[in-house]
């Protein structure tokens, strides 16, 4: 699975339980959250004006706007990534440059938890311990290079996160892991013989978020014919999910943002 969430449950249950011992308040105070200490912004200002210009794209191409964090190794905001209103809610509330994601201050939260496993972590809004962070979905993604954590991207919404959104900021995620390590980008796959024309269109339909039953519908088959097509299409992949394959075939180059279209949802 992309996500371990049975792992996931485990560290949230044990965060939680750190929290109460302390008896730590269920509200931030911004002002003890934002680190005061000299040279706290130490990420490369290319990466940063990448990460910017990424998610600018990525949300031109979305029907809501989505909040980005570029954070360091410390847990430390180097970077937001939203939309006007986006961030002057976040402003208020005291999420900005400079604000710890460290559980000491922050409580349970996605980006400390991934530090932590050193996977992505997605969590529910019940699951953060403090307020305001109780009112997001949030996932978050550890930036490696090679063994070591580099930062990390932590996306959030007031709204469930879509899983065409996730596999984008999984992409973004590997764009910038393969410019602080110098690899060249993945080449396009051309290879695409290997799928077939309908198991091709199946794999764009389910990255903009179409379900099993929406694709039976469309292609007038049946329920157990596109179980199939995806079983097959997992087996190509090596995936155990529709996220990890779509992820998996943004990164290899079988889909491209310019052919994958995200259509407002009604």
């Amino acid at each position: 699975m992309y996500f371990d969430y049975n792992l996931i449950k485990e560290e949230v249950t044990s965060s939680w339980t750190r929290c109460l011992k302390h008896k730590k308040s269920r509200y931030i105070n911004p002002e003890t959250a934002i680190n005061e200490e000299k040279n706290i912004y130490y990420m490369d200002e290319y990466i940063k004006k990448y990460f910017l210009k990424k998610v600018e794209n990525i949300n031109q191409r979305l029907d809501h706007n989505y909040s980005f964090f570029l954070i360091n190794n410390k847990f430390i905001i180097e970077e937001i990534a939203a939309g006007f209103l986006e961030s002057n809610k976040l402003k208020n509330d005291g999420i900005q440059r400079g604000f710890s994601f460290s559980e000491e201050f922050s409580g349970t939260n996605a980006v400390f938890l991934a530090g932590k496993l050193k996977k992505p972590v997605h969590i529910l809004p019940g699951h953060h311990f403090c307020r305001p962070l109780n009112g997001w979905y949030s996932v978050a993604t550890p930036i490696m290079k090679g063994e070591s954590i580099y930062g990390f991207i932590n996306l959030i919404h007031k709204d469930l996160i879509r899983n065409e959104i996730i596999c984008l900021n999984n992409l973004l995620v590997e764009n910038i892991e393969q410019k602080i390590t110098d690899k060249k980008l993945y080449p396009i796959n051309k290879n695409r013989k290997e799928l077939s024309e309908k198991q091709y269109f199946i794999l764009k339909k389910l990255a903009i978020g179409l379900t099993d039953k929406a694709l039976a519908r469309e292609l007038h088959l049946s329920n157990s014919t596109i179980q199939y097509h995806k079983k097959k299409l997992f087996l190509l992949f090596k995936a155990h999910s529709t996220v990890e394959m779509i992820v998996k075939a943004f990164k290899y180059g079988f889909l491209t943002f310019e052919e994958v279209s995200f259509k407002k949802r009604i």
